[in-house]
């Protein structure tokens, strides 16, 4: 999807002198791409007079374009650097009255670990790439989450914190969209939290955390969007790695990456597979106010996140103007376990006291499967190009659960025959997404202009043949019977606009939702509702460049959250006796105001900072409300309530501290208001809150390397009671071979095993505590092996040549390179100049 225009780096100053002044009327203009002819931008571009000292400079466009105006007569050399791409020097620019104005074309740079003949040039990529717009983890820099999945990964990630079901909250709000390559993660079968338990850590790229989107994306998403990349090589010839990995108690993993490219096909497999084993422990008490009456309940559970993903695919370049790529996604997930409750009655009335003991068993998951087709076609006018693609997915989930029930006096004793429960059940899921995007220059050199429509639709259903036998046959339990069906419509056009004018940049963009929902509930009887909605979000965004490398800038967006089919489905879940559950099919949409100021500052020598305040106003507010009843049990389901407030600080910095030391540091104090009086007049509730979370590298010899990772999260207000402090502590330690291509990682998640996490609800007539323990201290150990072949070669598409040809390796090659490099200048996409060295470009279009 579309980015917003921003600015991250500094225009330097132009040296002003009266000579100067009467001979400035010069301009150089050019456009700076990385090895496979896409565009660089935000990179600074530097003119240096011969004796060094400044004479101009810009930062490139959005599309990698440059212009540095006033200058004088002379000769010039140009710097150029940026984030991941290496610097670069170009010589032999000359500047006369005769000809004032020199086009430099386009010019190539280093990207990360490009590979030149005899010669290795690697520019390292950080953990974490902070921009305007959004921040993007890179997690094969996150050594303590392999071997995991994708929620070791995510609860490393800034701004992101990860509860003990695995829910995703992004600054302390949960109903995040996660978006799997920029499309809606049809995959995960309606519950994400057991989806990303079971998705390899080693199928992911990256991570993009972006926290105030623009009107280019969907609305869906209350606090912002998770963007999860998955892994796909982009170099020529047959590339790939394979890792393999096992853990403690039962759990391994294992990985196939593979890809295959030439000039115009592009074929990528991505395979990979996840067994897991967890231990979960839930303790509730609950003790009425005045009275010793107490209720308990304990439950042990051994669950399995069992997960296989496969992505194979295929992108053919037609023509340098036309690309297209056809992917299918086969994934199969298994989520289930085995447990055991026990929930005590202990009252004033000894007759009315027993113990109630249950044992479950639950198996199920989603097979998938989807299609993706995408189009790019880029127009003879500059910049302009036209987007489309279409998706269809389609997923099958079987479940079953299965409850035998025993009611026992105080001293053990049987009371009544045991209850015998079973809920097979199954449902399906499937959707079609469609949409097309234009993008053009309009008005000025900057200026851009976006548009596009889309369209989504979603059909939803789930049965279920509940049974219950109390001794006297097998009869129809009513209190478990559903069949729900439900289909959902969604609609949508916008624009943005954006440009740049000296130091400011902007953007305003608008978008049109139509969404439509129908859903139909079958019990005893049969319930139709339907609901549809016709709302406009709109957008904007402006920065301003301060001087030394700093930046400020506002935004602002509205946005919704939906409900989802299982939030809205009308399933009870009894596993536990004490706290029963229901989906809510009367859940409206909540809608969200957001805006953010930021700040940011780079450093010279690699250190990063990023300050922002942020504000979010909520209606409709969706939270779990739990009513507690007199009996000692209580019923959770989410409820819409009339408002929600947060605010707060976010601090993200990164500090190069050595050569071979490295540290990120996030923290993120906030402030949540819940106001919810239309429920029950207790759910008016405030509080502050913070978390802070620490990356640490250390680079040591012989190709070692240790990392640790500390999380830290303060108590902090819900809507019905206050969550307690929990912290943990992650260490890993890397071991590289084989000259760089294979590689160990030994990691224990939790090495203190300090993850707890606990629940106190107080209401004046009681107060209930829940303490919950998850198996968090897993040791994983892993190894990666990394096969290819090099970028040059006979593969490369005609007309590039490889500078380094015939050229042998040795002590004087990386200079001798560095000095070719600085003689080349590339002028023309199909001219080589004598080539630079930096290996082969990719075919237009990604």
């Amino acid at each position: 999807m579309g980015k917003f225009l921003l600015v991250t780096l500094l225009v330097f100053g132009i040296g002003i002198s009266s000579v100067f002044a009467q001979q400035n009327s010069g301009k150089i203009t050019g456009k700076i791409v990385d090895a496979q002819n896409k565009a660089v931008g935000y990179a600074t571009v530097t003119l240096l007079k011969q004796d060094s000292s400044v004479a101009g400079g810009d930062v490139t466009t959005e599309d990698g374009d440059f212009t540095i105006t006033k200058v004088a007569a002379g000769s010039y050399r140009l710097h150029i650097n940026g984030i991941g791409i290496k610097s670069r020097i170009v010589d032999g620019i000359s500047i006369s009255s005769e000809s004032p104005n020199k086009d430099l074309g386009k010019i190539k740079t280093f990207s990360a670990a490009q590979q030149l003949k005899g010669v290795e040039v690697t520019a390292e990529k950080n953990l974490m790439e902070m921009s305007v717009d959004k921040k993007v983890f890179n997690v094969d820099k996150n050594l303590t989450a392999v071997g995991g999945s994708a929620t070791d990964v995510l609860q490393n990630v800034p701004s992101v914190s990860v509860d003990v079901d695995g829910s995703i909250s992004l600054r302390g709000k949960s109903n995040v969209t996660i978006l799997i390559d920029g499309k809606p993660a049809t995959m995960f079968g309606g519950d994400a939290a057991s989806a990303l338990q079971s998705l390899p850590a080693a199928s992911i790229q990256s991570v993009e955390v972006i926290t105030n989107p623009s009107s280019k994306y969907d609305a869906q998403g209350m606090t912002g969007i998770l963007n999860i990349i998955t892994k796909r090589d982009k170099k020529f010839g047959l590339n790939g790695s394979v890792t393999a990995g096992v853990g403690t108690h039962e759990k391994y993993n294992g990985s196939l990456n593979l890809n295959l490219k030439n000039n115009k096909w592009n074929v990528f497999l991505n395979s990979s597979f996840r067994l897991n084993k967890n231990y979960n422990y839930t303790l509730n008490e609950r003790v009425n106010a005045g009275t010793h009456d107490n209720f308990k309940s304990e439950e042990d559970n051994l669950r399995m996140f069992n997960g296989f993903f496969n992505s194979i695919g295929a992108e053919y370049t037609i023509n340098k103007n036309n690309t297209i790529t056809l992917t299918e996604n086969i994934n199969k997930m298994q989520w289930g376990g085995d447990g055991t409750s026990n929930y005590t009655v202990n009252t004033s009335n000894i007759l009315s006291n027993y113990i109630q003991r249950r044992s479950s068993y639950n198996v199920g998951g989603p097979l998938s499967f989807s299609t993706s087709l995408d189009y790019k076609h880029k127009f003879k006018k500059e910049k302009q190009e036209l987007t489309g693609n279409a998706n269809f997915s389609s997923t099958h989930v079987e479940r079953n659960q299965e409850y035998e029930t025993s009611i026992l006096n105080t001293d053990g004793t049987q009371r009544m025959l045991p209850i015998s429960q079973k809920a097979p059940g199954s449902g399906n899921n499937r959707s079609v997404n469609a949409q097309a995007d234009f993008t053009s220059p309009l008005l000025t050199k900057t200026g851009k202009l976006e548009a596009g429509l889309k369209t989504q639709l979603y059909w939803f259903d789930s049965k279920n043949n509940p049974t219950i036998d109390s001794g006297t046959g097998v009869k129809t339990d009513y209190n478990l019977l559903n069949v729900y069906n439900y289909k959902q419509q969604v609609y949508s056009a916008y624009t943005n606009f954006s440009d740049q004018k000296g130091k400011w940049s902007y953007q305003g963009g608008l978008r049109l939702e139509y969404a439509y929902y129908e859903g139909t509930i079958q019990t005893i009887s049969t319930n139709t509702y339907n609901t549809s909605f016709l709302n406009l979000f709109p957008s904007a965004y402006v920065s301003y460049k301060l001087p030394k490398d700093q930046t400020v800038y506002v935004n602002y967006s509205r946005r919704t959250n939906r409900p989802d089919f299982r939030q809205m489905m009308p399933f009870k879940d009894i596993s536990n006796p004490q706290d029963t559950s229901m989906g809510n099919p009367n859940l409206r949409p909540e809608f969200i105001n957001n805006a953010e100021l930021n700040y940011n500052k780079q450093f010279k020598k690699g250190h990063n900072i990023i300050v922002g305040a942020y504000y979010q106003y909520t209606e409709s507010m969706i939270e779990r409300y739990r009513k507690f009843y007199a009996d000692g049990t209580s019923f959770t389901q989410p409820q819409n309530l009339n408002t929600g407030v947060t605010y707060g600080l976010e601090v993200i910095g990164k500090a190069q501290i050595l050569k071979a030391w490295d540290a990120t540091l996030s923290f993120n104090f906030f402030q949540n208001e819940v106001h919810g009086a239309n429920i029950d007049p207790l759910l008016n509730n405030s509080g502050a809150s913070w978390y802070t979370k620490l990356n640490t590298n250390i680079k040591l010899p012989a190709n070692f390397s240790i990392q640790i990772n500390g999380n830290y999260e303060a108590p902090k207000v819900a809507s019905q009671g206050t969550l307690q402090e929990v912290y943990w502590l992650d260490v890993a330690v890397r071991k590289n071979v084989l000259k760089g291509k294979g590689t160990f990682v030994v990691n224990v998640s939790d090495i203190f095993n300090t993850r707890k996490y606990t629940t106190v609800y107080d209401y004046p007539l009681y107060t209930q505590t829940t303490y919950r323990v998850r198996e968090t201290r897993v040791g994983n150990f892993s190894f990666t092996y990394r096969f290819g072949k090099s970028d040059i070669g006979k593969d490369q598409p005609k007309g590039m040549n490889n500078s380094g040809g015939g050229r042998k390796g040795g002590k004087d090659q990386s200079n001798k390179t560095q000095s070719k490099e600085r003689d080349n200048l590339k002028t023309d996409e199909n001219s080589d100049s004598g080539g630079t060295g930096q290996g082969n470009p990719a075919p237009s279009g990604n």
